[in-house]
């Protein structure tokens, strides 16, 4: 494929941005209570200490920051760091955690789809653009931009060939596309995007598995959420989600597994 039919091809399957950033406010919390990555326990911060991707005195743009952890984890290698995020409750958590601190990092509520980069002056501004495990880039428009701010390094990590079986059959019993599709299709998309422009893309992957255990009504909203984000649902289709999810509860919980392969992707603009 071409870069143009790439572009053309790989379009923002967002549908319903208010309901993304619902379900996104929802986990501010949950996140917020995360410990922040290390080389040890993040492949991200892994590949970016290992290439000395970025250090003292140097900036980083941290997109889709969520709770600002990997914000703060770059600003402990001694980076000027900018975060954002399209969730107010996310940056909320940011500016707390940045209170508690001491920090310097500065925190933004914003949407990357809707960015201007020479407005902002982000054009080649940053020597580390990261896109750790967020939905802020999903097209061809969205990915780009990582190395349109970067003058030197980008990273994104995504998950891929994700399992997660209580999604899974509700996207079956609704009759729409698994999730999965979409991610895998970022991966193959973002390596021919960089590879067309003549750059020379890195690929490392991590096996992950983790389980989490929701409340029957907590379940119904974020899964109802998650899925209206991407897909327009009718009535009948949110009591469906209502229905199989309390069919599958167990004392009023629902559990729920998820199992995916983490691809990072790095490169040098």
């Amino acid at each position: 494929m071409e870069i143009k039919e790439i572009c053309q091809c790989w379009q923002s399957k967002r549908v319903d941005p208010k309901a993304a950033v619902e379900l996104w406010n929802s986990k501010a919390s949950s996140f917020a209570s995360k410990e922040l990555p290390t080389p040890k326990n993040s492949l991200a911060m892994r590949l970016i200490i290992e290439n000395e991707m970025i250090g003292k005195g140097q900036v980083a743009l941290d997109v889709g920051c969520g709770s600002g952890r990997f914000s703060f984890a770059l600003e402990q290698l001694g980076a000027g760091v900018t975060g954002i995020d399209f969730s107010p409750r996310m940056i909320e958590e940011c500016e707390k955690m940045k209170a508690a601190r001491g920090s310097s990092a500065s925190f933004t509520v914003c949407d990357w789809h809707d960015v201007n980069l020479k407005e902002l002056n982000w054009y080649k501004h940053f020597d580390l653009v990261l896109a750790n495990m967020t939905s802020a880039v999903d097209s061809a428009d969205t990915f780009l931009k990582l190395s349109e701010a970067s003058k030197k390094w980008c990273l994104m990590v995504k998950p891929t060939r994700r399992k997660n079986v209580v999604l899974d059959q509700l996207t079956g019993l609704l009759g729409l596309p698994p999730e999965t599709n979409a991610l895998d299709e970022t991966l193959i998309y973002a390596f021919e995007l960089l590879w067309l422009s003549g750059l020379k893309p890195k690929v490392e992957y991590e096996e992950q598995r983790w389980e989490n255990r929701l409340n029957t009504d907590d379940a119904i909203r974020e899964y109802t959420l998650r899925i209206s984000s991407s897909h327009r649902l009718s009535p009948q289709q949110e009591v469906s989600i209502a229905k199989y999810l309390r069919d599958i509860s167990v004392d009023d919980y629902v559990k729920e597994s998820t199992q995916t392969t983490i691809a990072a992707v790095f490169w040098q603009v």
